[in-house]
């Protein structure tokens, strides 16, 4: 896993550069890589396999369909495949070590990384690390946004607003209540300071919770296997976590019934943590007052989704994290992991297989 001894050592680009400021941007900070160390060099060659793409890679059952409708390589692609040894990348290609024998690192660009396992990594012995903690500010505010909308009736104000009717919304306050978190990585315990400054009191849920643990800006740690009672303690529920088969379909119909009557549940972590039809039949039956969430199972979601009609459901579109700010971060972290690389030291954000 460590990088060429001898020779270049070369770094290559792969995500769009649309999304982290354009290929100006991208240059720049390409350049500011190449300065670390006059054995590097930068390539800059997109991969992207786009969302729907990537939400089946995502899921075991996506697989086999993934494979047949995965791109082709580019020349050009190819190109830069044959000759990486390390890659920053959303996307990769099926059987990667066949397009990239040399490669021996993934940089991935987001928290989650199970498309990106999808290549053959393990198999072919090649280090994998998140970009987790790049997106935890802006996903929390957004979080925070979603449950002050709901309790303070932001939405029905729009509405009365738009009818031109004098009608006043009282809203509740979040001081007081409790707020159950389902994973506690970057995202929810970004939420979690925040939520203290509302005087909120804070659960969550783990699963490297042991007995008498303890976490910042927590007031009662619980383990996976008792994610039920924390759930019935909870007024809101709140869940960021990757997707692993032990979180495909955590949140269904027995966990939703878990939740007190009038609950309302966030989702901003995967879609597939949701047994959907569990959700949409709580929210239907009024069990839960209301939820958001900001990624659904499949990817765009199709406009004949029932998610789209389901009552005191409040959608976003996988965007509750803010761009320009992500992409300052993860420049950071990658430069840091290219540093720490080079120098054989230990590397951060390491994904374990």
């Amino acid at each position: 896993m460590r990088p060429p001894a001898e020779g270049p050592v070369v770094l290559a680009i792969l995500y769009p550069p649309a999304w982290f400021g354009g290929p100006d941007a991208v240059a720049e900070h390409a350049r500011s890589i190449e300065a670390l160390d006059p054995r590097v060099e930068v390539l800059i060659e997109p991969y992207e396999e786009g969302q729907h793409l990537r939400t089946l890679r995502g899921s075991p059952e996506g697989t086999d369909a993934a494979r047949e409708i995965a791109p082709a390589l580019t020349d050009a692609q190819r190109a830069a495949f044959a000759r990486a040894h390390g890659v920053i990348a959303i996307d990769l290609p099926f059987d990667v070590a066949t397009h990239a024998p040399n490669l021996k690192w993934v940089q991935g660009v987001g928290a989650g990384t199970a498309q990106l396992q999808t290549a053959g990594l393990d198999e072919a012995g090649v280090m994998l690390t998140s970009a987790a903690g790049t997106n935890a500010v802006g996903i929390a505010e957004f979080v925070i946004g979603r449950l002050l909308e709901e309790r303070k009736r932001y939405p029905q104000l729009r509405e009365s607003q738009a009818r031109h009717a004098w009608e006043p919304q009282y809203g509740v306050e979040l001081a007081g209540t409790t707020v159950g978190l389902i994973g506690l990585g970057a995202i929810n315990a970004a939420v979690a300071k925040r939520l203290q400054a509302f005087e909120a009191t804070v659960l969550a849920c783990r699963r490297s919770a042991r007995p008498g643990a303890t976490a910042p800006d927590v007031d009662a740690l619980y383990p996976t296997a008792d994610l039920h009672e924390m759930l019935g303690r909870s007024d809101t529920v709140v869940a960021a976590v990757p997707e692993t088969p032990d979180t495909i379909g955590l949140m269904d119909a027995d966990a939703f019934a878990a939740m007190p009557p009038g609950s309302f549940f966030v989702n901003v972590g995967r879609g597939t943590l949701v047994d959907e039809p569990a959700l949409i039949d709580a929210l239907a039956r009024g069990h839960l007052r209301g939820a958001a969430l900001d990624v659904a199972s499949q990817e765009p979601l199709p406009p004949e989704h029932p998610l789209w009609d389901a009552p005191n459901l409040s959608l976003s579109y996988h965007c509750s994290t803010s761009p320009g700010a992500m992409a300052g971060n993860l420049h950071r972290l990658w430069a840091e992991n290219v540093r720490r690389w080079l120098a054989g030291e230990e590397m951060l954000n390491v994904v374990s297989g």
